[in-house]
């Protein structure tokens, strides 16, 4: 732990988890985009953010993750490549976002009536918008226009998507003989039967029903793109290794989630200390000290992953207890609720009760190998320059047309 300034930097693997389990500690990374974040779910502290996580976890289950992985990521990829196979090559940005987010519409409660390509271009560029203002704090460029952006982008939601969404599920609902959550298995659903308990502002549920698109899209794409790249330099390495990753599920999966250690979705979370904190390690963050969880430097941390921490291995050695993707899903009360689903369950926890798990990433990146995928050496990927994050803006890939 380092003190810069007035705040404190947790970079060691057990101050960072303990930093997130800590209820003393409160989330800060969208303070600067509270106009979009207000009252989230991940904006929340204390008894509202377990109310609201303990009614949202009935729609995260292991037995729809697996489904959903068996029969919609990879129909939602091969959808989302068959235009760009012909082609030869298509860039993995917006290709996993569009994958993605027609699954993370689906959880939030967002409908698609005209099922037109030019709606869910909409939807998309909508959900862009949003993601780049909410995360404002990584943002380069002038941040008051981005933040008045994202208001823009919201009020267009509310209008073409989240106002129909939301009066389907209330003449449902007014229909007693209907089971809302049979018809409608969404957050959207979930809160409008809940409203008589969370009493929650239109205003709030809109914020929240916007939330889990952008999010479950462009994260899940930014890890798609860093572990192609992990696939690409380790096969111009190990190209007999190729016939491998294209036949073993678990083994795309090992490398998805090394690649998601090294190149967590965030690479700090902020947190401001609502009291005086005591970390494990016995230090103390002061009450009202601004605190930022380096999960960069966790993940690297050589006391935990060894001496070799800074470099990929798909089959590095593990401490009992410590994921293979170290802290880039959070820990304790605040962590992702789609884990699972983007990343599967590792070892032998995704072999429980039959419910093997590979996550939404492995899968995504199998799917591109059974289609040849590989790097154009005359158009490289390019990192995102709109934001301070390692994350592409574009990431061409060549693909074989005889292939799928």
């Amino acid at each position: 732990m380092t003190v810069t300034g007035t705040g404190v930097r947790l970079t060691s693997y057990e101050d960072c988890r303990d930093g997130y389990r800590s209820m003393g500690l409160r989330q800060a990374l969208y303070d600067d985009g509270a106009t979009l974040m207000s009252d989230v779910i991940v904006n929340l502290h204390g008894d509202a953010h377990r109310a609201r996580r303990r009614l949202e976890n009935r729609l995260f289950r292991r037995d729809v993750f697996v489904r959903w992985e068996r029969e919609v990521v990879p129909a939602a990829i091969r959808d989302a490549l068959r235009p760009f196979v012909a082609a030869g090559r298509a860039d993995l940005v917006p290709l996993s976002r569009r994958a993605m987010m027609t699954i993370a519409a689906a959880i939030a409660g967002v409908d698609r009536p005209e099922g037109t390509d030019e709606e869910f271009d909409a939807l998309y560029e909508v959900m862009t918008r949003l993601s780049r203002a909410s995360i404002v704090i990584h943002a380069t460029g002038d941040k008051q226009a981005i933040k008045s952006d994202g208001l823009a982008a919201l009020a267009q939601f509310d209008e073409r998507f989240f106002t129909p969404s939301l009066e389907r599920r209330q003449k449902l609902l007014a229909d007693e003989g209907v089971d809302l959550l049979a018809r409608c298995p969404d957050v959207l659903a979930t809160l409008l039967l809940n409203q008589d308990r969370l009493d929650l502002p239109r205003d709030t549920v809109l914020r929240e029903v916007a939330y889990f698109p952008w999010v479950g899209s462009h994260s899940t794409s930014n890890a798609l793109a860093h572990t192609m790249e992990h696939i690409f330099a380790w096969l111009d390495q190990h190209p007999e290794d190729r016939s491998a990753l294209e036949s073993d599920p678990e083994l795309v999966q090992r490398f998805s989630h090394e690649s998601l250690r090294l190149h967590p979705p965030s690479p700090e979370a902020l947190r401001h200390s609502l009291a005086d904190v005591t970390l494990g390690s016995g230090r103390i963050i002061p009450a009202g000290t601004p605190v930022t969880i380096d999960v960069v430097a966790a993940n690297r941390d050589p006391e935990v992953f060894g001496s070799t921490a800074d470099d990929f291995d798909p089959h590095r050695d593990l401490p009992e207890g410590v994921s293979p993707w170290g802290l880039a899903f959070g820990s304790g009360f605040h962590a992702c609720l789609g884990q699972e689903l983007a990343s599967g369950l590792a070892g032998e926890a995704g072999r429980a009760d039959g419910a093997v798990l590979r996550g939404s990433i492995a899968t995504m990146a199998s799917v591109l190998l059974e289609h040849g995928a590989r790097l154009d050496p005359n158009d490289p990927p390019a990192l995102d320059v709109q934001t301070v994050r390692k994350h592409y803006g574009r990431f061409p890939v060549l693909l074989s047309p005889l292939a799928g």
